[in-house]
């Protein structure tokens, strides 16, 4: 009799213990290459960085979890409009997506420096925005710069299709110039190349840029869309969003409660 009794007990904690499993909410997301704030190792197959840290914390705060999978940004882009993923980190807002996603409140900005890359003794080339009509300049395909840009069809535009290809085809001569969202990863690149052969130009645009996780409005979670907005929310109030950039060593974007 004690033996069922063990049996049927054991049976009953697999079964709940299988139950709660079943309806743990687990979130799809995709992280990518993006150094500081999301790095991918390659060899443990993890992705890590403060980006990561707070999504999970604000999943957490809900009782559910996120399972990371490593996309280039245009791929999962194009897998958050389906509601194949739920959610993605760095989405920079348009008018344009507001029709696929739904944006969290930002967790802070940055003034970012666009910048456009030119041979050396050519920096004077370009001294305002309207100078960039002379020449053909080299942009990564889908992303977002600043509307004046963006919008602009009279800019000849030679399209890459990352960061590594725009710079190669700057390095040769495919385009006069290359507009540069980061700087450290241009760099990188042209370094990789053996070329030195750049400078920057003399116009630069300051963007002011909302760090904004999105979520698909396709998405099977989307009735949780205020819950997690609500735990990033508590996040931005308090420290917490300072304490994770700082623990990777990274100064955290600056907090402002207007940016929604």
């Amino acid at each position: 009799m004690i033996k069922q009794i063990i049996c049927i007990s054991y049976m009953m904690t697999i079964i709940l213990s299988a139950s709660a499993l079943a309806d743990k909410i687990v979130f799809k997301a995709d992280c990518r290459q993006r150094p500081p704030e999301m790095t991918y190792n390659k060899k443990t197959r993890e992705c890590s960085g403060p980006l990561i840290d707070i999504l999970n914390l604000a999943a957490k705060e809900i009782g559910a979890e996120v399972k990371w999978s490593r996309r280039p940004f245009q791929k999962s882009y194009t897998l958050l409009k389906r509601g194949r993923i739920d959610i993605l980190p760095r989405v920079i807002k348009t008018k344009e997506r507001k029709e696929d996603v739904k944006y969290f409140s930002a967790i802070g900005y940055q003034i970012k420096n666009i910048v456009f890359a030119v041979k050396k003794g050519h920096e004077n080339d370009i001294q305002k925005f309207e100078d960039l009509q002379k020449y053909r300049i080299c942009t990564k395909r889908g992303t977002v710069y600043f509307d004046q840009y963006n919008d602009n069809a009279s800019i000849y535009k030679v399209h890459s299709v990352d960061d590594v290809d725009l710079s190669r085809k700057f390095a040769r001569g495919r385009c006069d110039a290359a507009i540069i969202l980061d700087i450290k990863s241009f760099e990188k690149v042209m370094k990789s190349l053996q070329s030195d052969n750049y400078t920057y130009a003399t116009y630069q645009y300051a963007n002011k840029i909302g760090n904004h996780f999105a979520m698909s409005l396709k998405s099977k979670h989307i009735n949780l869309f205020e819950k997690i907005d609500s735990a990033f929310n508590k996040m931005i109030n308090s420290d917490k969003i300072e304490k994770i950039y700082k623990k990777y060593k990274i100064s955290p974007p600056l907090i402002d409660k207007s940016m929604k």
